[in-house]
């Protein structure tokens, strides 16, 4: 069970980091398939100190991986706006399938495995318990730690 929900963890925030929220508006903004590609490739380059062969395959991954998200999110929102997204059983809410989520999960780290060395591998599993164990204690998002690298702690307003 503990797999299954950092699976799911581990899926939720790849899908979700396409987002940015611009300066406390509180309005969601999709980064486009490209830069969500450069962004995961980068975070792996950083973590696990990939070559450039390798850069190039996880970005090539993570891009073609990018575009079908945005193509299903894009139907999911189409059907909803039409009124027609029923939940199917395994759904919850905007189409959220627990099953095909641990199958995309396994089916990267499979990815991930063939082009990483054993090293790497290991230096990128460390990194995403990290961030699991950070999510957990409420901090940071993402390899980087969240608001500003800070381990998502915000500064402090000054009074006046």
């Amino acid at each position: 069970m503990k797999k299954l929900f950092f699976a799911l963890v581990a899926m939720f925030v790849t899908i979700t980091a396409s987002a940015q929220f611009p300066g406390g508006g509180g309005q969601r903004m999709q980064m486009n398939p490209e830069d969500m590609a450069k962004r995961q490739a980068d975070q792996i380059k950083e973590t696990c100190k990939v070559n450039d062969e390798q850069y190039k395959k996880l970005y090539d991954y993570f891009l073609a991986e990018s575009k079908v998200q945005a193509a299903r999110r894009d139907s999911i929102r189409k059907a909803m706006e039409a009124g027609g997204q029923q939940a199917q059983p395994g759904q919850g809410r905007g189409g959220f399938n627990r099953e095909e989520m641990q199958k995309r999960q396994e089916a990267q780290e499979k990815v991930l495995k063939g082009i990483l060395t054993e090293e790497q591998y290991t230096a990128y599993q460390k990194a995403q318990e990290e961030r699991r164990s950070r999510m957990r204690q409420g901090g940071g998002q993402g390899f980087g730690g969240g608001q500003g690298f800070g381990g998502g702690q915000r500064p402090q307003r000054q009074q006046q």
